[in-house]
């Protein structure tokens, strides 16, 4: 898959080293570096966002910021998508609408991995070995999660947080940034 992705122009040039935007990133493990860069037989992380721009079509649908695919073993991968959120400090426009949120998931899976590029993503001489969803916030550390449903009732994102790849649901997650990384060992 990999090899595929580096074939590919249209997602080679989204490939990027890191998974960031706005102070809040997700961390890769050493075992997927060397000496400081990516390890390209283990890892790639697409900028889902580049590729969804108006700078290539007048009125990109919504994505999220990374994919980002790890080789966990021989010709398994897992794929994590990653929608990066810092929430501003006070007011209402601090909270996390689901409605703004899961098109972005909703159209990276429709559009982008079971679409434009299902030849790769969906390709039967792979194995999908994990399929993670995550919204990284720094919302989730100044009300922590329990908080937030003792006050309203629910967290906002529970009726809206399964996405269905491939024939089999999953289940989105919210994860503050200190919690954010990846590594071979993900399935």
């Amino acid at each position: 898959m990999l090899n595929k992705i580096a074939n590919c122009p249209d997602l080679d040039l989204l490939r990027r080293n890191t998974c960031e935007e706005n102070d809040i990133r997700v961390t890769i493990c050493d075992e997927l570096m060397e000496n400081g860069a990516l390890r390209r037989d283990l890892i790639a992380i697409l900028k889902i966002d580049a590729y969804y721009s108006t700078s290539r079509m007048p009125e990109p649908p919504k994505s999220i910021d990374c994919l980002i695919i790890i080789k966990t073993g021989e010709r398994e991968f897992g794929l994590t998508l990653v929608e990066l959120k810092k929430a501003p400090g006070s007011g209402r426009a601090r909270q996390l609408k689901p409605g703004r949120i899961k098109p972005k998931f909703d159209n990276t899976i429709k559009q982008f991995l079971s679409g434009e590029f299902a030849h790769i993503f969906m390709n039967s001489a792979y194995t999908i070995s994990d399929f993670r969803l995550w919204l990284v916030t720094n919302r989730t550390r100044t009300i922590p999660l329990k908080q937030e449903r003792k006050k309203t009732g629910s967290s906002g994102f529970d009726a809206k947080r399964w996405y269905t790849f491939m024939g089999k649901e999953y289940e989105f997650e919210r994860i503050p940034p200190d919690e954010a990384w990846v590594g071979t060992g993900l399935a």
